[in-house]
């Protein structure tokens, strides 16, 4: 997937959705009338309860098309099994970081990869996460480029952790802020081989991760 991601433009997004709730102003106490001989106790003014904010609708996933960019794409949660230190985990946490990439093309937002990828992967930097923050902005988008994982052996020595997996991926369509089409990236319809190296630090993150392309070279 990195091997292929270099000639790919990639920016990011975020919102939020600020809520707040609207006050009450008490009312106002009735006077007692002037010359009483004796006073009537005034009934007690009775505050109205304040009203509890209105969530907001959680907006609908629009997917990446040729007509514009995914729009309220879910951010992947990770699995509670992808963070124990356990061979189930390490799986885990390698299929879910696959989901993060797909999820950082998709949608230009590499906030969530970033938080789990240590500065020291070379490819990840280097050809995913750098060029997002370049390009962060920039109007371009992509449509496609879904990847199909299979994770082979995860092995934990210690602290640190390897994953072996082979993927195929979907096209990959890049369009211009225009609309125009760029170019198109093919599909990966042979398997492709790899590992994922990583390391445990309250969590696992992504240390290295190396590829063997479907050529051999």
């Amino acid at each position: 997937m990195f091997v292929r991601l270099k000639n790919i433009f990639i920016a990011a997004i975020a919102g939020s959705i600020l809520m707040g709730a609207a006050g009450c102003t008490p009312e106002a106490e009735t006077a007692e009338p002037t010359g009483a001989t004796q006073s009537e106790p005034s009934a007690p003014t009775s505050a109205k309860p304040t009203p509890s904010p209105t969530p907001k609708p959680t907006p609908t996933p629009v997917p990446a098309s040729s007509k514009g960019p995914a729009q309220n794409w879910p951010v992947p949660v990770m699995p509670a099994v992808a963070k124990e230190k356990s061979e189930a985990g390490l799986e885990a946490f390698t299929e879910y970081y696959f989901e993060l990439v797909d999820y950082t093309v998709l949608t230009y937002d590499t906030k969530p990869i970033k938080e789990v990828t240590e500065r020291s992967c070379y490819l990840c930097a280097k050809q995913l996460i750098d060029p997002g923050d370049r390009n962060r902005g920039a109007g371009n988008w992509h449509v496609g480029g879904r990847t199909n994982l299979t994770v082979n052996f995860s092995k934990i020595v210690k602290n640190s952790g390897v994953s072996g997996f082979t993927f195929l991926r979907d096209e990959i369509q890049v369009y211009l802020p225009d609309g125009e089409l760029q170019m198109k990236i093919p599909a990966l319809t042979k398997a492709t081989a790899g590992t994922l190296h990583l390391v445990f630090r309250d969590g696992w993150k992504v240390a290295d991760v190396e590829f063997i392309n479907p050529d051999g070279k």
